[in-house]
């Protein structure tokens, strides 16, 4: 098969713009939650050749944390949700070890220097040991399930192209403007939102709270609080746009987060294959 290459950049620019114009919302939405979270971060800046290896570490997963959430909007914007679950399920990863290095400085050394590396499984497991309760974990099973496309859908989304140099290579992705698509896009703006918010109102907030001036906290606070309306709105815009199979999936997720299922039975739910037994 012959690709036109560039018919398929042509393509892949139109759909980038048809979905920054349906997806308006989402994008002045991740501004506002973007723009907490940078502030947030900002004492983490304020670092020499002296400092200490857990703020290193912080900022080096801040960093992670903010080109996630714009590689994620990135691919989901060229129509390409399949591609950004991976690359979501990063934010869990990297929110988490946040998590565990604020809360226990002296590991991070080692992960910092390259000499450990923390499983989210391992890390859940010590977050627990300490009585923290990281809840975006729930999510980590659905996203690694829904993320790890197979060969052949790869391939059917990346095409290789060789410049005349003969030693780099141009990728070009293509998508689809359907609106299968565009709900499952939606769903994953959404999961990326909650998993900022919960960064936001938990290990975040703990962090600016200690580096910070109470008026200047108070202030960034209220900010934090004031993107609950707007996530519930949005979500409830969802519903209403894609049918009535969306409210029973967003129970199930619900159900999820709260632990009062596993997530083998939360697959067989959303299947409709109830009679299967679930297992332990």
């Amino acid at each position: 098969m012959v690709y036109d290459y560039g018919e398929i950049e042509k393509f892949g620019s139109e759909a980038f713009e048809w979905y920054k114009g349906m997806l308006l919302k989402e994008r002045l939405l991740q501004g506002k939650i973007m723009e907490l979270f940078l502030e947030s971060i900002k004492p983490l800046e304020e670092y020499t050749k002296d400092t200490d290896y857990q703020i290193l570490a912080l900022l080096t997963l801040s960093t992670r944390l903010f080109n996630d959430a714009e590689g994620a909007s990135h691919l989901l914007l060229r129509g390409l949700p399949t591609q950004a679950q991976m690359v979501i399920r990063d934010v869990i990863e990297s929110s988490m070890l946040f998590r565990l290095f604020l809360m226990d400085g002296r590991i991070s050394k080692r992960w910092i220097m390259g000499l450990a590396e923390y499983h989210p499984g391992d890390v859940n497991a010590k977050l627990l040991k300490i009585g923290v309760n990281a809840r975006e974990y729930a999510f980590y099973g659905i996203l690694s399930h829904e993320g790890h496309s197979n060969l052949l859908g790869s391939i059917s989304n990346i095409q290789e192209y060789e410049v005349e140099e003969g030693m780099l290579r141009t990728f070009h992705f293509g998508s689809s403007k359907t609106p299968s698509t565009i709900i499952f896009i939606q769903h994953s703006f959404r999961v990326l939102f909650y998993l900022f918010h919960l960064l936001l109102t938990e290990p975040l907030s703990e962090y600016y709270y200690q580096h910070s001036e109470p008026d200047v906290y108070s202030a960034w606070g209220e900010k934090v609080v004031k993107l609950i309306p707007e996530l519930v709105a949005l979500s409830v815009g969802v519903v209403k746009e894609n049918g009535d199979d969306i409210p029973e999936v967003d129970k199930h997720i619900r159900e999820l987060v709260d632990k009062k299922m596993r997530f083998k039975e939360f697959k067989q739910r959303l299947s409709g294959n109830r009679d299967e037994p679930s297992g332990e």
